[in-house]
């Protein structure tokens, strides 16, 4: 049974939900599939595949203005400064 209601100053509705007794027998196991046999993509390939392209796409590194907007700074601060 869930129950609703307002806080005293009313902006903030309050839940209260408790937890439902699940019987064991209406329960069933989380499936695990084998990793050696599971033919799906692994979330490191995915990463793996992700970081490639990326690299592809960008192999010169980022520019001067992303990085300005990366780290909050000017754009001066990643011109080199000369000796």
């Amino acid at each position: 049974k869930v129950e609703l209601a307002l806080t005293s100053d009313s902006k903030t509705i309050v839940c209260y939900h408790p937890s439902i007794e699940i019987p064991y027998e209406y329960t069933k196991p989380i499936p695990r599939p084998d990793p050696v046999n599971h033919k799906e993509e692994t979330l490191d390939q995915v990463l793996k595949s992700r970081l490639n392209e990326n690299e592809l796409k960008n192999d010169r590194g980022p520019t001067i203005e992303e990085l300005s907007k990366m780290f909050y700074t000017t754009k001066h601060r990643w011109y080199p400064v000369g000796q």
